[in-house]
């Protein structure tokens, strides 16, 4: 806790007192519109990748006054540019709600849609230990199937910080933390993967990485020559968290020494609760994250296309942006969603900002949140050649509501 607090507190002595550059780019920025019912609050917005032209928006929403939360869902059809009807998955009632562990919906190649989530289940030595169940809907999540517990070990008595990719067998796979050591008498969780297998569920679930950063979001994207990536904040000298990336070529059954994304040596006795987020452009790998290093502190963007790429040449996207989340375009850009501040009458205010990284690097800004409003944890997904899909948290008056935007980038 006093880790975080120190965190936090360095994050806002670097704000500037200046509003944050707003520049202008090609496109059409949408109309905000509010997800949810706004009764009550909602927050962990996750799209699901794209399958047969259809994108799935889902989120945790609150049900009553004692604070119930239950797992909903909305279809984007990507030819007709709109959203279907909010459906539920009732088994997923009394879930957590948690904005860098969200619970998330997919679908399967074939059809078959898994909604995936978490219950507290704190023990005498985690308080902060929860356990991952999943359900599974065979006819377009008309029903949904008793949820079922990821993980059955008795030695594992935490999960969480997990993310679903469609694998390039139309499978989907699910990496997590898990509190099972992979290297005895070091810190840190262990980032398992597993698969779906049709309607039966996750199967041959594997240690993929030790000692990892057990409070920062994961990543899994699927690069060219269906490369499956897996990202995330490892631990190194018990002190040091920067991101790390591990790859399979098989379709996850086996994959390769995690490598180190860049040299920043981040001293940190805490947890940052902001993870890496991976994007491809058709050409090259790129990554997105937070660092909090003396080096230099803030959100950085880079190219992954080589070893050097690895080891130099970080662009800085902001110095008090947090939470990147990224897509790309055929058109060679890359398109970065994050949280960003700036203060004004003596109050902070936070604005989601869509950065454009063209391929030469060039960066162009727009806030696209209304003026002195708070937002964060932003997602973006590419609908098709020319649009992008946007949704984050605002908040107001003690609430949160998700709200999303429809971006025509032609």
């Amino acid at each position: 806790m006093k880790a975080k607090l120190i965190f936090l507190v360095g994050l806002l002595s670097i704000i500037s007192c200046e509003s944050i550059l707003k520049e202008k780019i090609t496109g059409k920025i949408g109309v905000e519109e509010v997800l949810n019912d706004t009764t009550f609050s909602a927050m962990g917005a996750y799209f699901s990748p794209n399958v047969k032209n259809e994108i799935i928006l889902s989120w945790t929403e609150e049900i009553d006054t004692s604070f119930t939360n239950i797992l909903k869902y909305k279809i984007f059809d990507t030819k007709t540019k709109s959203f279907g009807e909010t459906k539920e998955v009732k088994s997923s009632i009394g879930i957590q709600s948690h904005e860098e562990s969200m619970a998330k919906i997919a679908k399967t190649s074939n059809g078959i849609m898994y909604a995936v989530f978490r219950y507290k289940t704190p023990t005498p030595k985690n308080r902060f230990a929860g356990s991952v169940f999943y359900s599974i809907s065979s006819d377009d999540g008309t029903t949904w199937s008793e949820k079922k517990k990821l993980v059955t070990a008795e030695t594992s008595q935490s999960q969480s910080f997990y993310d679903i990719a469609l694998l390039p067998n139309g499978e989907l796979g699910m990496c997590w933390l898990d509190n099972r050591k992979l290297i005895k008498n070091k810190g840190g969780s262990t980032l398992y993967f597993a698969h779906s297998y049709g309607n039966e569920g996750f199967v041959n679930e594997k240690p993929i990485a030790g000692s990892t950063c057990q409070c920062c979001r994961t990543d899994m994207f699927i690069s060219g020559k269906n490369q499956i990536n897996v990202a995330y904040r490892n631990i190194m000298n018990d002190s040091i968290r920067d991101m790390f990336v591990t790859k399979s070529l098989d379709n996850g059954k086996s994959f390769s020494k995690p490598v180190r994304m860049g040299k920043d040596d981040w001293k940190i006795f805490g947890c940052p609760h902001t993870g890496p987020s991976l994007a491809s452009n058709g050409v090259d790998l790129a990554v997105a994250w937070y660092t909090g290093a003396e080096s230099g502190r803030g959100l950085f963007f880079k190219n992954l296309n080589d070893e050097i790429g690895f080891l130099k040449n970080k662009n800085l996207i902001s110095p008090t942006g947090l939470h990147p989340q990224m897509t790309a375009l055929n058109n060679g850009n890359y398109y970065l969603v994050y949280e960003d501040f700036y203060t004004e009458n003596n109050q902070t205010y936070s604005d989601i900002i869509l950065n454009t990284i063209s391929a030469d690097g060039e960066q162009n800004k727009i806030s696209i949140t209304k003026k002195h409003t708070f937002n964060d944890h932003a997602v973006i997904s590419n609908v098709d050649n020319n649009y992008l899909l946007l949704a984050w948290v605002n908040k107001v008056e003690g609430k949160s509501k998700i709200v999303y935007k429809l971006i025509n980038n032609e």
